[in-house]
């Protein structure tokens, strides 16, 4: 039998509804109602359950994608431990739609031609050298379009450069001593423009690509500032002014973040802000907002009076288990696991416990691949140790992280880079499960950065994938994407079951 087959129990599964509410949806299978944890609680009581693992997925999934992991963590928990599971089934479906956009922008004629000029501009400042397969290198600035789109053609573009420091623009050197955003457009922004209008405006084709009417999928996508309003017939049409105003912009920001060690190294950076600048308003930014906002929503306290679907699901449950605790006279022993954005969740629980004073508490907390920022971290979980008695996070090195690739040939780095990079409001936003952001090391330096390496450093708190055959009982890790941890099952899950029954 799959785990498709399974039945799960509706004392093992609660479904967040819209806004963190009971709010039904289409679907009855997923629906939950405080009836039904009134049940779960009452079935802990006759069974003299005081031993939970709550878990929580991650936020980028439908519906049945979010219940297929609750059977088999479900099922993996029941079958090894003496803990009764539940899963929070809080889905968004976000992946889903983050991927059909990219695939729109991949096939556009537009973005390809845009990314190629600022490949050659970016890479020519900055000193980049491809690396052939037999090590002989070539600088960007020499390589003919046809050369670029070779390069582009490969599962990883620019996947072996180095900077020739010797090649490298006085414009940007310069900026390499600066210390402030207006020293560094200065010494960077006339030259941009000046050598990209020239770029630009000697390029015919490159134009007239840019003012032809664009797909109705695409033109949705674009960035307001680069549509030609005016123009009512005519969609995602791009004036040449804008088309410079465009490039001038997302070279600058290529540059800057190389010179600020910013960067996700040369192509993807290059990738991140093209859509920024030019599609992200609706790439999938917005609907990351509004899962972090579901994540919140669901703890939000209620007066649990008039009608239940405005109820929140996760303040409801937390109300369930504070008179459960008291009618039993002790404290419920509980594990917190979150895959992915559910440590979102987890962050926001301990947020709104700490500001409602319960007295709640908790044992483990496990985190894979976390997708919350590392600030949001630092004021919920760190701010309240007093409240779990231990941590553990299972991620990817840095060299695995840059190998799981979510979109080959466009973007080829994990799903926790896309979230730092495109997804997050700000460049290079800091997640707690990138290692390049938890390490301390240039230029993520600081008390919040301090804080957490301090944390983290104490033994046993982070488990990098893959973990070698010498690794101990509940630090081992083998997944090799940002997916896989929730069906790692010999190691990982092992690394689970095996801190609960502790």
């Amino acid at each position: 039998m799959g785990i498709q087959d399974i039945t799960l129990s509706r004392n093992n599964y609660i479904n967040v509804g819209k806004e963190g509410s009971f709010l039904s949806g289409n679907d009855p299978i997923f629906n939950s109602t405080p009836q039904e944890i009134d049940q779960l609680f009452k079935e802990l009581k006759d069974n003299n359950k005081t031993k939970i693992v709550l878990y929580f997925h991650g936020g980028l999934v439908p519906a049945k994608d979010g219940m297929d992991t609750a059977k088999r963590i479900v099922h993996y928990v029941e079958k090894n431990t003496d803990a009764h599971p539940i899963c929070f089934i809080w889905e968004t479906g976000l992946y889903k739609t983050v991927m059909h956009n990219l695939s729109i922008v991949e096939k556009s004629e537009f973005f390809k031609k845009l990314m190629v000029k600022v490949i050659k501009i970016a890479g020519k400042k900055l000193g980049i050298e491809a690396i052939d397969g037999i090590g002989n290198s070539k600088g960007v600035e020499t390589m003919k379009e046809a050369e670029i789109q070779n390069e582009l053609d490969k599962e990883e573009p620019f996947q072996n450069y180095h900077v020739n420091v010797s090649s490298k623009s006085a414009s940007v050197i310069d900026a390499e001593t600066v210390k402030t955003e207006i020293e560094l457009e200065a010494r960077l922004l006339p030259e941009i423009e000046a050598e990209l209008e020239e770029e630009i405006e000697s390029d015919d084709e490159f134009k007239r690509i840019a003012a032809e009417e664009k797909s109705d999928e695409e033109t949705k996508l674009m960035n307001p500032l680069y549509k030609e309003a005016e123009i009512t017939e005519g969609k995602g049409i791009i004036s040449s002014a804008k088309l410079i105003t465009a490039s001038v912009k997302i070279t600058y920001n290529v540059i800057k973040r190389h010179i600020q060690k910013r960067d996700h190294d040369f192509y993807p950076t290059i990738i991140e802000e093209i859509l920024r600048e030019v599609y992200v308003s609706n790439i999938g930014n917005w609907l990351w907002g509004s899962m972090k906002k579901k994540a919140a929503d669901m703890w939000k306290p209620s007066n649990f009076t008039g009608d239940y679907q405005n109820w929140h699901v996760g303040s409801y449950f937390v109300k369930k288990i504070e008179e459960y605790q008291k009618e039993i006279g002790k404290p419920l022993t509980i594990d917190l696991v979150g895959h992915s954005a559910g440590s979102i969740v987890i962050c926001e629980l301990f947020k709104i416990i700490k500001s409602e004073k319960s007295n709640l508490k908790f044992r483990n907390i496990m985190f894979f691949a976390p997708a919350c920022r590392c600030d949001l971290f630092d004021e919920s979980i760190l701010s309240s140790q007093e409240r779990f008695s231990s941590f553990r996070i299972f991620t990817m090195k840095d060299d695995l992280e840059k190998q799981d690739h979510l979109v080959k040939f466009l973007y080829p780095r994990s799903l926790l880079y896309l979230i730092s990079g495109i997804l997050e409001e700000e460049r290079d936003a800091c997640i707690l499960g990138l290692q390049r952001h938890i390490t301390g090391n240039l230029p993520y330096l600081g008390d919040l950065f301090t804080r957490i390496k301090t944390f983290l450093a104490d033994d046993g708190k982070i488990v990098y994938s893959k973990s070698d055959d010498t690794a101990l009982s509940g630090f081992k890790t083998g997944s090799l994407s940002h997916g896989g941890f929730d069906d790692d099952k010999e190691t990982t899950l092992d690394s689970m079951v095996y801190i609960i029954n502790q």
